[in-house]
């Protein structure tokens, strides 16, 4: 038997994954290992997805009952599903959104704290969190596990940074993960034969595009092998750039924008009003000249696609409208107007 499950399409069009019985109960298995024991656990996350259905197969496990939290994610309607779990093991997985929205809470109404503690274990994926969220939350006596996977891996395998089970990482042009937890492909057979490789000896590796490196055993995620922008000649990541300034703008979103001059420049996206400046220096101390953003775009809301994490796609087109609209002031008002690089 296989289940069929869609990616999230953050990196392009949603692929169709197939994943078989024996993945699933491999990677639910491994999991459960590494959590000490099948608990019950909170649902926040799309079942559709694969960290949704992870949920699903993990509480499975323990026989509990699957506890939903109920309309759109509040801290208040996710304390009430905490607070209703029975078994002696209690879990749950969420987004850095969903994660900050509760650390936020909490630090406004102190009695979200204790049933959050009750919680074994809080595992955090999807994407990067932001630099602090965890401390911030570990601080609060709340326990944090980072997990990294995906779709094509069945999930969460590699966790604060150490594979899961008989989990295998490698690095060549990008990260490689191997394991009984592999799906058996796409439901594209061309697709298939790109990701999915086998070596010499037979073993398949899933390529996940992602770059990183290896660190005592310990794998460290850096980005989007494609989020690598070229600006005045200079490879640039736009997610080592996002990593620096949300220390001054924690929702921050840094995409690629359109410049006549430098082919493409770093851009912030957030709800708050940042100082450029201080955070080009901070960048430039971090990363380089050549990294530091050019500008802030402001924005009401952060758009975000269904599994939780930011809309990039939607947010480099509103960036490229807007600095399109910027150049067409200046070259009516101040033609000499300058770029900061």
């Amino acid at each position: 038997m296989t289940e069929i499950v869609a990616t999230s399409g953050t990196s392009g069009v949603p692929k169709q994954v197939v994943l078989s019985d024996e993945a699933i109960a491999a990677s639910t298995e491994a999991a459960n290992e590494a959590l000490g024991g099948a608990g019950q656990w909170v649902l926040s996350l799309p079942e559709t997805f694969v960290a949704g259905r992870n949920v699903v197969w993990r509480n499975a496990a323990s026989g509990a009952e699957l506890v939903r939290t109920e309309g759109s994610f509040t801290a208040e309607a996710f304390v009430t599903a905490v607070e209703s779990l029975e078994h002696e093991r209690r879990y749950t997985s969420l987004v850095p959104t969903q994660l900050a929205r509760l650390v936020d809470a909490a630090q406004l109404d102190r009695s979200f704290i204790a049933p959050i503690r009750r919680l074994d274990r809080i595992l955090l994926g999807g994407q990067r969190a932001p630099i602090g969220l965890i401390e911030r939350a570990a601080r609060l006596g709340w326990k944090v596990t980072r997990t990294y996977g995906m779709t094509e891996t069945c999930g969460g395998c590699v966790w604060d940074g150490r594979p899961l089970g008989r989990t295998k990482v490698r690095l060549t042009d990008q990260i490689e993960i191997s394991g009984p937890h592999l799906a058996d492909g796409y439901t594209d057979p061309e697709l298939t034969a790109r990701r999915f490789v086998e070596d010499a000896s037979g073993t398949r590796w899933f390529r996940t595009g992602d770059a990183g490196s290896l660190i005592g055993g310990q794998l460290q995620v850096s980005g989007r092998i494609d989020d690598v922008i070229v600006s005045g000649g200079v490879n640039v990541s736009l997610a080592a750039v996002e990593h620096v300034v949300q220390v001054f703008a924690p929702d921050a979103v840094v995409v690629a924008g359109p410049d006549a001059e430098w082919g493409e420049v770093p851009v912030v996206v957030t709800t708050l009003r940042p100082d450029l400046a201080e955070m080009r220096q901070a960048v430039q101390h971090a990363l380089g000249k050549y990294a530091r953003p050019n500008h802030v775009v402001t924005v009401s809301v952060i758009p975000t696609t269904h599994t939780g994490k930011p809309d990039r796609k939607r947010l480099a087109r509103l960036v490229a409208s807007r600095m399109r609209q910027r150049r067409s002031l200046w070259g009516r008002s101040t033609p000499s107007a300058p770029r900061p690089r």
